[in-house]
């Protein structure tokens, strides 16, 4: 049984991966909740942890799941921010409770699993980039004027976005981000992808990108200061 008297943390982790995932495994570990799951395109990777200090009690034996997150992130959404939370991990379903101002129960049916572990990327990513995630927002929504692609750029120690499409082209520069980097780098990205990845964050969250040619973007920041998500997105050819 898990139990949580502050569902708001639970109800926002939930936001954040349920809009890239659908169909998942769920690892219920000694130390917390791991996600590791592929998207259906092929093209986004999760890697997502929630602690098992972030519940009032945590008392679940080691256990694999199949899961909807789209589906039990809509029942979660369903929550007053003064609910409390309980979750029981039943044999062919799993029992969410929500206890306040109304008293509801929830039964979310199990999908299939499978036992092998997603395989995260091992790379060695020679650039790495920290900003608010409000300045990666407005940036893309500059670039959603011009073009559906988008392309990072690391010239000379300096992080440049640009996208270029029938309508003209727009180049933007962040003056003072974190940038640490050992080479000039240029990776294209879809549009679409990082806004919807973006759109579950809050502005003042301070966002950690990693490049590299050759591999996906790794994206990864925190909820909170607590929960743990990363994320990585497959480039497109230049």
């Amino acid at each position: 049984m898990i139990t949580s008297k502050n569902i708001t943390l639970f109800k926002k982790s939930l936001e954040s991966i349920s809009g890239l995932i659908q169909e998942t495994n769920v690892r219920f570990k000694d130390e917390g909740i791991y996600i590791k799951s592929i998207d259906k395109t092929q093209i986004i990777l999760i890697d997502f942890f929630m602690p098992k200090d972030i519940f009032d009690n945590y008392s679940v034996e080691p256990s694999l799941i199949g899961l909807n997150i789209f589906e039990l992130n809509n029942m979660i959404s369903r929550s007053f921010e003064s609910d409390k939370l309980k979750l029981e991990l039943g044999d062919n379903q799993l029992d969410i409770s929500l206890t306040g101002t109304l008293n509801r129960r929830f039964n979310l049916s199990y999908i299939d699993v499978f036992d092998q572990e997603v395989n995260v990327p091992e790379t060695k990513y020679s650039t790495e980039i920290v900003l608010k995630a409000y300045l990666l927002k407005e940036i893309l929504k500059d670039v959603s004027l011009i073009s559906s692609t988008l392309t990072f750029k690391v010239i000379d120690d300096k992080f440049i976005v640009e996208a270029i499409g029938e309508k003209g082209k727009i180049e933007t520069s962040i003056p003072k981000v974190k940038l640490k980097s050992k080479k000039n780098i240029f990776l294209k990205f879809s549009l679409s992808y990082l806004k919807n990845i973006l759109k579950s964050i809050d502005n003042d969250t301070e966002i950690t990108l990693r490049l590299e040619e050759d591999a996906p973007l790794y994206i990864e920041y925190y909820i909170d200061n607590l929960v743990l998500i990363k994320i990585y997105l497959s480039s497109m050819l230049i």
